[in-house]
């Protein structure tokens, strides 16, 4: 099969494309950047409204998008929301129109949990619950699946929208890196008795499924959430970060009245749900949809990640 894979020097992209291949699929890679996959790389420099993929669309069966704006450490855009939507909801319909033109079947959008909210209150969320984006990057990812369904709805095209939780792996970006750096630096962390529950997906799982909705026809014009089986808390996180890298976690209590007072005073509310808060998720229509299952558990990734992470800061 001939698969489109936008994003393809990301941190999914990569990985796709590279299992892909293993399967002897024809992949066609696309980036802003140019970047170390093993393919050929088309650089399509930064995608807009604007971005003509008709030339890179031509024999596509399906097109996965990965690409995309995500979250910005010290974001210098006067106008956030703009250039979230920008990227992730313009770019994206062009991409889907010029895809549905090119004759393409199957156009598979890689969204975000952030689309239903940023934590729960003891029931998790699933392809039922009420979307409540809350950040510029989710707004602009529900505002492009809003979009795809309403404007494909009739063709003969087919979407299906994928949204994981935050996503654990080799070479892990966000928060998942910057957590890895507090366990590594040796910082004591007030994470001790937090017995929250964080969903999360393994870059390996992510991997799997996009694949088995590539392959699985029954993927087709559906939602779908994606996380592991087990969520875990902030502190056992920590424990196995610090198990990867072989060092021992370093962490004490304190107060959660206290320490949401102080993330207040500072206009850090949302940072201390995504730290002290949880986030489940009930992902199970992807395992019974698609007679999928798992091939990794997420305290394995942990570990591995952390294992990684201590190789490369050496």
């Amino acid at each position: 099969m001939k698969i489109l894979v936008t994003g393809a020097t990301g941190f999914v992209g990569s990985r796709l494309v590279v299992e892909l291949e293993k399967l002897n699929h024809a992949v066609v890679a696309t980036s802003r950047r140019a970047g170390p996959v093993e393919s050929s790389l088309i650089n399509m420099g930064e995608i807009s409204a604007s971005t003509d993929w008709s030339y890179v669309l031509d024999g596509c069966e399906t097109v996965v998008h990965t690409a995309g704006r995500a979250h910005i450490l010290n974001d210098k855009a006067e106008d956030k929301l703009s250039e979230f939507l920008r990227v992730n909801r313009d770019a994206t319909l062009k991409l889907a129109h010029d895809a549905s033109e090119a004759g393409v079947k199957h156009f598979i959008f890689i969204s975000s949990i952030g689309v239903n909210g940023n934590y729960t209150k003891g029931v998790p969320f699933t392809e039922l619950s009420e979307p409540k984006p809350a950040s510029e990057y989710a707004i602009s990812k529900y505002e492009a699946e809003l979009a795809l369904s309403e404007q494909f709805a009739n063709s003969a095209m087919k979407i299906t929208i994928i949204r994981p939780a935050l996503i654990c792996g080799e070479n892990a970006p966000g928060n998942i890196h910057r957590l890895l750096k507090l366990v590594s630096s040796g910082i004591p962390l007030p994470f001790k008795g937090v017995k929250n529950k964080r969903a999360m997906a393994s870059l390996d799982n992510v991997v799997s499924f996009i694949i088995a909705c590539i392959l699985n026809q029954k993927s087709k014009d559906e939602l779908f959430l994606l996380a592991d089986s087990n969520s875990p808390s902030i502190e056992e996180i920590i424990h196995a970060f610090a198990d990867g890298m072989n060092k021992p976690a370093r962490i004490f209590g304190l107060h959660s009245s206290f320490l949401k007072t102080v993330f207040q005073a500072v206009g850090r509310k949302n940072l201390y749900e995504q730290l002290y808060g949880s986030l489940e998720v009930d992902a199970s229509k992807s395992s019974e949809l698609l007679s999928w299952q798992q091939p990794v558990t997420i305290l394995d990734t942990m570990k591995q990640t952390a294992a990684c992470f201590r190789k490369e800061i050496k």
